[in-house]
Protein backbone atom coordinates (compact mmCIF):
# COMPACT_ATOMS: atom_id res chain seq x y z
CA UNK A 1 0.00 0.00 0.00
CA UNK A 2 0.73 3.65 0.42
CA UNK A 3 4.18 5.43 1.88
CA UNK A 4 5.69 5.42 4.73
CA UNK A 5 3.00 6.74 6.90
CA UNK A 6 1.84 7.21 10.68
CA UNK A 7 0.44 4.56 12.37
CA UNK A 8 -2.49 7.20 13.86
CA UNK A 9 -5.46 7.30 11.48
CA UNK A 10 -5.47 10.75 9.85
CA UNK A 11 -7.72 11.68 6.58
CA UNK A 12 -11.43 12.35 6.08
CA UNK A 13 -11.96 10.90 10.20
CA UNK A 14 -10.25 8.94 12.85
CA UNK A 15 -10.79 5.08 13.32
CA UNK A 16 -13.75 4.77 15.31
CA UNK A 17 -15.19 8.54 15.08
CA UNK A 18 -17.41 10.16 12.42
CA UNK A 19 -16.39 13.41 10.48
CA UNK A 20 -13.28 15.28 10.80
CA UNK A 21 -12.01 16.85 13.48
CA UNK A 22 -12.06 20.77 13.42
CA UNK A 23 -13.96 23.71 12.02
CA UNK A 24 -13.93 24.99 8.43
CA UNK A 25 -16.30 26.02 5.92
CA UNK A 26 -19.20 23.44 5.09
CA UNK A 27 -18.36 20.98 2.09
CA UNK A 28 -19.73 21.65 -1.29
CA UNK A 29 -23.47 20.50 -1.78
CA UNK A 30 -24.04 16.95 -3.40
CA UNK A 31 -26.95 15.75 -5.03
CA UNK A 32 -28.98 12.65 -3.63
CA UNK A 33 -27.55 9.69 -4.49
CA UNK A 34 -25.93 7.06 -3.60
CA UNK A 35 -23.05 7.33 -1.83
CA UNK A 36 -21.29 4.16 -3.39
CA UNK A 37 -22.50 5.83 -6.81
CA UNK A 38 -21.23 9.29 -5.75
CA UNK A 39 -17.45 8.00 -4.56
CA UNK A 40 -16.94 5.87 -7.97
CA UNK A 41 -17.83 9.22 -10.09
CA UNK A 42 -15.68 11.33 -8.24
CA UNK A 43 -12.91 8.43 -8.49
CA UNK A 44 -13.26 8.42 -12.14
CA UNK A 45 -13.20 12.30 -12.19
CA UNK A 46 -9.70 12.17 -10.37
CA UNK A 47 -8.47 9.92 -13.58
CA UNK A 48 -9.31 13.15 -15.51
CA UNK A 49 -8.53 16.01 -13.24
CA UNK A 50 -4.68 17.72 -13.54
CA UNK A 51 -3.49 18.56 -10.11
CA UNK A 52 -0.19 19.23 -8.26
CA UNK A 53 -0.39 17.98 -4.94
CA UNK A 54 1.80 17.62 -1.49
CA UNK A 55 0.35 15.01 0.95
CA UNK A 56 1.37 14.30 4.57
CA UNK A 57 1.38 10.86 4.54
CA UNK A 58 1.69 7.78 7.57
CA UNK A 59 2.18 4.39 8.05
CA UNK A 60 3.98 1.52 9.39
CA UNK A 61 7.78 1.42 8.15
CA UNK A 62 8.55 -1.94 6.69
CA UNK A 63 10.53 -4.38 9.61
CA UNK A 64 9.63 -1.90 11.96
CA UNK A 65 7.38 -2.43 15.13
CA UNK A 66 3.96 -1.10 14.52
CA UNK A 67 3.93 1.79 16.70
CA UNK A 68 6.83 4.21 16.69
CA UNK A 69 7.31 3.67 20.69
CA UNK A 70 7.66 0.19 20.00
CA UNK A 71 10.49 0.80 17.70
CA UNK A 72 11.85 3.63 19.64
CA UNK A 73 12.16 1.11 22.09
CA UNK A 74 13.36 -1.46 20.25
CA UNK A 75 16.39 0.86 18.69
CA UNK A 76 17.30 1.91 21.99
CA UNK A 77 17.85 -1.59 23.43
CA UNK A 78 19.59 -2.54 20.40
CA UNK A 79 22.27 0.13 20.97
CA UNK A 80 22.71 1.66 17.11
CA UNK A 81 24.98 4.15 17.88
CA UNK A 82 22.51 6.80 16.30
CA UNK A 83 21.88 9.93 18.54
CA UNK A 84 18.15 10.55 19.64
CA UNK A 85 17.72 12.93 17.05
CA UNK A 86 18.06 10.05 13.97
CA UNK A 87 16.17 7.96 16.01
CA UNK A 88 13.04 9.99 16.16
CA UNK A 89 12.91 10.78 12.59
CA UNK A 90 13.54 6.48 11.53
CA UNK A 91 10.74 5.88 13.58
CA UNK A 92 8.55 8.73 13.27
CA UNK A 93 6.35 6.86 10.61
CA UNK A 94 5.48 9.80 8.76
CA UNK A 95 7.05 11.20 5.50
CA UNK A 96 5.86 13.42 2.35
CA UNK A 97 4.76 13.19 -1.01
CA UNK A 98 4.56 15.83 -3.84
CA UNK A 99 2.58 14.70 -6.61
CA UNK A 100 2.41 15.89 -10.05
CA UNK A 101 -0.59 14.47 -11.42
CA UNK A 102 -1.18 15.04 -15.44
CA UNK A 103 -4.14 12.21 -16.38
CA UNK A 104 -4.82 9.58 -18.21
CA UNK A 105 -0.28 8.74 -18.42
CA UNK A 106 1.64 11.45 -16.85
CA UNK A 107 2.77 11.82 -13.50
CA UNK A 108 5.97 12.45 -11.57
CA UNK A 109 6.26 11.71 -7.48
CA UNK A 110 8.94 12.99 -5.06
CA UNK A 111 8.88 10.89 -2.08
CA UNK A 112 10.13 10.99 1.24
CA UNK A 113 10.03 8.63 3.80
CA UNK A 114 12.19 8.24 7.30
CA UNK A 115 14.50 6.18 5.54
CA UNK A 116 14.61 7.22 2.04
CA UNK A 117 14.11 10.26 -0.52
CA UNK A 118 14.04 9.60 -3.68
CA UNK A 119 11.71 10.49 -6.90
CA UNK A 120 9.64 8.27 -9.52
CA UNK A 121 8.59 9.52 -12.74
CA UNK A 122 6.18 8.28 -15.51
CA UNK A 123 7.98 7.31 -18.97
CA UNK A 124 5.88 5.30 -21.31
CA UNK A 125 5.42 1.71 -19.83
CA UNK A 126 8.09 1.97 -17.25
CA UNK A 127 9.31 4.65 -14.61
CA UNK A 128 11.98 6.45 -13.90
CA UNK A 129 13.16 6.34 -10.69
CA UNK A 130 15.99 8.43 -8.86
CA UNK A 131 17.79 9.35 -5.84
CA UNK A 132 18.07 12.87 -3.86
CA UNK A 133 21.01 14.17 -4.34
CA UNK A 134 22.56 12.47 -7.35
CA UNK A 135 21.20 13.25 -10.76
CA UNK A 136 23.23 10.57 -12.29
CA UNK A 137 22.21 7.34 -10.07
CA UNK A 138 19.02 7.01 -11.95
CA UNK A 139 17.07 4.25 -13.15
CA UNK A 140 14.05 2.42 -15.31
CA UNK A 141 11.95 0.14 -13.51
CA UNK A 142 8.36 -1.53 -14.13
CA UNK A 143 5.45 1.13 -12.88
CA UNK A 144 4.05 -1.67 -10.80
CA UNK A 145 7.23 -1.81 -8.91
CA UNK A 146 7.47 2.15 -8.39
CA UNK A 147 4.05 1.60 -7.24
CA UNK A 148 5.04 -0.67 -4.51
CA UNK A 149 8.23 0.66 -3.74
CA UNK A 150 5.90 4.58 -3.05
CA UNK A 151 3.16 2.49 -1.81
CA UNK A 152 0.85 4.45 -3.81
CA UNK A 153 -1.45 2.28 -4.92
CA UNK A 154 -4.38 4.65 -3.95
CA UNK A 155 -3.45 7.25 -6.88
CA UNK A 156 -3.58 4.38 -9.35
CA UNK A 157 -6.70 2.26 -8.25
CA UNK A 158 -10.06 3.29 -8.25
CA UNK A 159 -12.58 3.42 -5.38
CA UNK A 160 -14.43 0.39 -6.98
CA UNK A 161 -11.22 -1.47 -7.38
CA UNK A 162 -10.38 -0.91 -3.77
CA UNK A 163 -14.06 -1.61 -2.47
CA UNK A 164 -13.94 -4.96 -4.48
CA UNK A 165 -10.19 -6.17 -3.10
CA UNK A 166 -11.36 -5.68 0.22
CA UNK A 167 -14.78 -7.08 -0.02
CA UNK A 168 -16.78 -4.08 0.96
CA UNK A 169 -20.53 -4.26 0.62
CA UNK A 170 -21.61 -0.54 1.57
CA UNK A 171 -19.97 2.34 1.43
CA UNK A 172 -21.35 5.78 3.50
CA UNK A 173 -20.86 9.03 2.96
CA UNK A 174 -19.05 10.96 6.40
CA UNK A 175 -20.87 14.42 6.98
CA UNK A 176 -17.17 16.67 7.03
CA UNK A 177 -17.21 20.81 7.82
CA UNK A 178 -14.30 21.07 7.77
CA UNK A 179 -11.72 22.28 4.62
CA UNK A 180 -8.59 19.87 3.29
CA UNK A 181 -5.84 22.00 2.61
CA UNK A 182 -8.14 24.59 1.81
CA UNK A 183 -10.81 22.71 -0.66
CA UNK A 184 -14.18 21.71 0.37
CA UNK A 185 -14.37 17.94 1.14
CA UNK A 186 -16.76 15.04 0.24
CA UNK A 187 -15.66 12.10 2.51
CA UNK A 188 -16.70 8.18 2.63
CA UNK A 189 -16.05 5.59 4.62
CA UNK A 190 -16.00 1.41 4.31
CA UNK A 191 -15.62 -1.41 5.51
CA UNK A 192 -14.17 -5.24 4.57
CA UNK A 193 -14.06 -8.44 6.69
CA UNK A 194 -10.63 -6.33 7.90
CA UNK A 195 -9.30 -3.65 6.65
CA UNK A 196 -11.86 -0.24 7.11
CA UNK A 197 -10.89 2.41 4.25
CA UNK A 198 -11.84 6.51 4.23
CA UNK A 199 -11.51 8.81 1.25
CA UNK A 200 -12.02 12.42 0.94
CA UNK A 201 -11.98 13.79 -2.59
CA UNK A 202 -12.58 17.84 -3.71
CA UNK A 203 -15.87 18.63 -6.08
CA UNK A 204 -14.28 18.40 -9.39
CA UNK A 205 -12.65 14.67 -8.11
CA UNK A 206 -9.15 15.54 -6.24
CA UNK A 207 -7.91 13.02 -4.07
CA UNK A 208 -7.40 14.67 -0.77
CA UNK A 209 -6.90 12.08 1.69
CA UNK A 210 -6.88 8.31 2.02
CA UNK A 211 -7.24 5.94 4.77
CA UNK A 212 -6.90 2.40 5.29
CA UNK A 213 -6.25 -0.27 7.93
CA UNK A 214 -7.52 -1.82 11.07
CA UNK A 215 -6.55 -1.92 14.71
CA UNK A 216 -4.60 -4.94 14.33
CA UNK A 217 -2.47 -4.01 10.81
CA UNK A 218 -1.93 -0.74 11.84
CA UNK A 219 -3.16 2.19 9.58
CA UNK A 220 -1.70 3.51 6.52
CA UNK A 221 -3.01 7.19 5.34
CA UNK A 222 -2.32 10.52 2.94
CA UNK A 223 -3.75 13.62 3.87
CA UNK A 224 -3.43 16.66 1.59
CA UNK A 225 -1.56 19.63 2.52
CA UNK A 226 -1.64 22.07 -0.52
CA UNK A 227 -3.24 21.84 -3.72
CA UNK A 228 -2.68 23.40 -6.82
Amino acid sequence: MLLVLTASAVGCTRAGTSGVEGGGTPSPSVPHIDPRDRLVELGEAWFRTPARVSYRTGGPVPGQPKTAHLCLRQMFDDDFGEDRTALLRRCSQQGTLRLVWDPPGRWRMDVTTPVDRFTLASTHDRTQICRTGDPHACRAIPTDEAIVKARADVFFQGPRKILDAIGATAVRAVASSETIAGLGAECFAANGPEVHVEWCFSEKGVLLSFLSGSGTSGWESVEASRVT
